[in-house]
């Protein structure tokens, strides 16, 4: 699973092949968690065999501005006893726990880069550059203690690479502890039912950030950030299995990135970045259903709605607090019972994020990572054959786009005589087709197809993605009116200061506002069918 690196003395037609890729996957623990688990019975003989622990020290380098860190690099030198190597990675994509980017290392003799090393090679542009050149310099520093075991269980056989250490960049330190883990044989499934006895032992999160990800957010002061979604890139040739697997790769990343501001702040935005990313993944598996149709598929998607259900409160409560309870709570601010159910909104979200949290440290969403990630990368849809698996994604995906837009057309011809709940079925089925507009963003065309014609297919892309939103929003309003009146139900409104706050409260009358929005909507449901569609080839001309 591991390509060898770049060989530094290749000729520049060496740039022409693919890059040389690394493919690992990752969990991350306290190191009081490894102590724990190195005591374990089951890796008793592993550690007894395994070579005496390592120091490594190493310096990465960026541009004051970070131009290394804006195009997705990183560069270090990497010290072990008196050897020294010189790293260079690019990512080219989050992979659902497995890392997967171009790597090109070679021994240097100094402690500064040897940026002659990049010549031929698909780095040498970024690293040609004059400001590039002229302004690395030392952003932060690395070092840990790595120990490497060989796990075997009859025919799996893995290698396990243990880093504890710290990170330090100026005054900022923050420890790392994480297992690499790479199958040497038997079946991609074996790694991850391994990972998983792990985090059934310890409390081992999956993981993607790499330790340059945590050296430039030190060297940055940042805390925890919420993370949006993680644009995702497909050649029109993959297959469609691929194209599901990087697509629900990204989902997964964006989850796991929000873990942070998740846990350690509660933030709103991480709330709902976290149910989005929930959202996409499980859209995709949807989407994908032909595709991915197998034993676990329900299972996973079933792991994946419970922690969006653990969530929802939350979001709600957010939202209505920010939408209606803070503007009349500002308009009114002498009013004794509009303070009394701001102050009842406030303690229940704060209930309601502390559940949020909570669900997001349990051991059952740290298992549902891990199956997801395992059912992603080695799921038994996978195996056997499947024609519309391996069929290119371009062809399945102007196929799925084409059926779900006329079959969002058909059911909201008629809006005004759709109950709520139809209505509500049919703004999912809206939100999934904006979800595959935005994941099929570059399933068309490829290198053949012109400036002219790319153009083109960008503006009738960006035209359908416009409509299909205008219509989620329309029908979303719809939703809200029915969410804001359920509002009442999570509050005791036995209290009568809370009851006068309620009908004090100026939200829409669903009766009035109601044929407001349906007739919006139907007007965006029409625009919606004369979109061109962008999966088609451009007209010439």
């Amino acid at each position: 699973m591991t390509s060898p690196v770049a060989d530094p003395e290749a000729p520049p037609s060496a740039s022409l092949d693919p890059p040389p890729r690394e493919v690992e996957l990752k969990l991350e623990l306290a190191p009081a968690d490894w102590k724990r688990l190195s005591r374990q019975t089951t890796l008793a003989p592993a550690l007894a065999a395994a070579p005496k622990a390592k120091r490594m020290e190493a310096t990465y380098f960026d541009t004051p501005d970070g131009r290394l860190r804006a195009n997705g690099v990183s560069l270090r030198i990497r010290r072990t006893g008196a050897a020294r190597v010189q790293t260079a990675k690019a990512a080219s994509g989050p992979s659902g726990g497995l890392f997967d980017r171009v790597e090109i290392e070679a021994p240097v003799a100094g402690d500064v880069p040897d940026l002659a090393l990049f010549d031929g090679t698909p780095l040498a542009p970024l690293f040609a550059k004059r400001k590039v050149r002229a302004g690395l310099a030392p952003a932060f520093a690395v070092s840990v203690r790595r120990r490497t075991l060989v796990i075997g269980d009859g025919g799996f056989v893995a290698e396990m690479v243990v880093d504890e250490g710290t990170v330090r960049a100026g005054e900022r330190t923050e420890p790392v502890c994480e297992l690499e883990l790479e199958l040497r044989a038997g079946a991609a499934a074996d790694l991850f039912a391994f990972a998983r006895r792990i985090a059934e032992t310890v409390p081992a999160r999956l993981g993607f950030r790499t330790k340059a990800d945590r050296g430039f957010a030190l060297a940055a002061g940042e805390g925890p950030r919420v993370v949006k979604k993680i644009e995702i890139a497909l050649d029109p040739a993959t297959t469609a299995g691929a194209a599901f697997q990087r697509i629900a790769r990204a989902c997964l990343a964006q989850l796991v990135a929000n873990e942070r501001a998740l846990r350690d702040l509660g933030a709103p935005g991480a709330i709902h970045q976290s149910r989005v990313a929930l959202r996409r993944l499980r859209a995709a598996i949807s989407l994908f259903k032909t595709v991915v149709d197998d034993e676990r598929r329900r299972a996973v998607s079933a792991e994946l709605k419970w922690m969006a259900n653990a969530l929802g409160d939350a979001r709600d409560l957010d939202v209505q607090i920010a939408t209606v309870v803070e503007p009349m709570r500002a308009a009114h601010p002498d009013d004794a019972d509009l303070a009394h159910l701001a102050a009842a909104f406030a303690a229940r979200r704060d209930a309601a994020s502390a559940q949020a949290r909570e669900a997001s440290t349990s051991a059952r969403y740290r298992l549902m990572l891990i199956d997801a990630a395992a059912w992603i990368e080695a799921g038994s849809w996978l195996a056997g054959e499947n024609r519309v698996r391996d069929e290119s994604v371009s062809a399945f995906a102007a196929r799925l786009l084409k059926k779900r837009r006329k079959r969002i057309v058909r059911e909201g011809a008629d809006l005004a005589a759709l109950d709520p709940e139809s209505r509500h079925a049919l703004r999912i089925e809206v939100k999934k087709l904006r979800y595959a507009v935005e994941f099929f963003e570059t399933a068309f065309g490829g290198g053949d197809e012109g400036k002219k014609a790319s153009r083109k297919r960008a503006r009738r892309h960006a035209e359908m993605l416009s409509r299909l939103e205008a219509l989620q929003e329309d029908l979303g309003a719809l939703n809200d009116l029915a969410v804001a009146h359920r509002m009442e139900a999570l509050f005791d409104t036995s209290d009568e200061s809370l009851a006068r706050g309620f009908a004090k409260l100026e939200r829409p009358d669903a009766a009035e506002a109601g044929p407001e929005h349906v007739a919006s909507a139907r007007k965006a449901v029409a625009r919606l069918a004369k979109a061109r569609p962008f999966w088609a080839p451009p007209e010439k001309g």
